[in-house]
């Protein structure tokens, strides 16, 4: 298995704090959000690839990265191109991080134990419980397979999950044909098993504020993260 870091974005809602890098390469306490994240997935996969667009001059000037993947023309796509160019590249599964959160490394471990003992069948998904339709969220049948995605009423997407090699060739003719969206669209539409984590084992940044949200998560007796 491979890990993937989708950070190709520009992160507007970031303001200042992006004008020269993505949001992967803001530094908590000495070290990149990308740092952490590598760490976190380190333990579990093979080797960790990230997708780069915004600024990438820039980030791979400054930072020594691990077989980074650029994506051309990131401005014109969601970041269904940046998991589109990764699928291409790697014919493996994926454990999929986007670029701006950190969950808890206990998550991840379970994440890839429920993998191996579906022994790839099934894609999975990361999801925090509680029905909201504010942020995008996944719904699911009462077999445990996705149904739907988007700004709809469910659990909220908690910005990772694995593709498994066995949907490659499937999940690159639904994302090649749906650029312009975000890639869990690819979710309901190949097999694929939800796994709830508590909101309390995930941070997201987003918005300056974020930040000091995610070093207090970082300082917490209670998480464990690289």
């Amino acid at each position: 298995m491979r890990g993937i870091i989708l950070a190709a974005g520009e992160g507007k809602r970031m303001g200042h704090h992006t004008d020269d890098v993505p949001k992967a390469f803001l530094e908590f306490d000495g070290r990149t959000l990308y740092d952490r994240q590598r760490g976190l997935l380190e333990p579990h996969v093979d080797g960790t690839s990230i997708v780069l667009g915004y600024r990438h001059d820039t980030v791979l000037d400054r930072y020594d990265l691990r077989d980074p993947i650029v994506l051309a023309d990131w401005d014109r796509y969601e970041n269904a191109a940046s998991l589109l160019c990764a699928l291409r590249r790697i014919d493996d599964d994926l454990l999929v991080l986007n670029g701006d959160i950190l969950v808890d490394e206990r998550e991840i471990g379970r994440l890839t134990e429920q993998f191996d003992a579906l022994r790839g069948r099934l894609n999975l998904v990361g999801c925090i419980p509680g029905l909201q339709s504010e942020e995008t969220a996944i719904r699911w049948d009462d077999s445990g397979r996705v149904t739907a995605y988007g700004l709809i009423e469910g659990h909220r997407h908690a910005g990772f999950g694995i593709v498994s090699r066995k949907h490659r060739t499937a999940a690159i003719e639904i994302l090649r044909d749906r650029l312009d969206d975000w890639y869990p669209y690819l979710y309901p539409r190949t097999p694929t098993q939800p796994l709830l984590i508590p909101a309390t084992r995930h941070v997201e940044v987003n918005r300056p504020a974020d930040i000091e949200r995610a070093r207090a998560w970082l300082a917490s007796e209670r998480i464990q993260c690289a």
